[in-house]
């Protein structure tokens, strides 16, 4: 009994950290696709203000 408890516990934690995985790199991704589509206009727009 005790076994079957702390494999649910290791299942829920691998799931915890399976959508944690799936989160960050979505949010990643988002992050590179908003800096590869903007980045080099707000470079260029500091660069035009210093």
């Amino acid at each position: 009994m005790e076994d079957q408890k702390r494999m649910n516990i290791a299942e829920q934690h691998s799931d915890h950290c399976q959508s944690e995985k799936e989160a960050y790199d979505f949010f990643i991704n988002t992050m590179v696709q908003i800096v590869e589509k903007y980045g080099k206009s707000v470079l260029n727009e500091l660069d035009c203000a210093a």
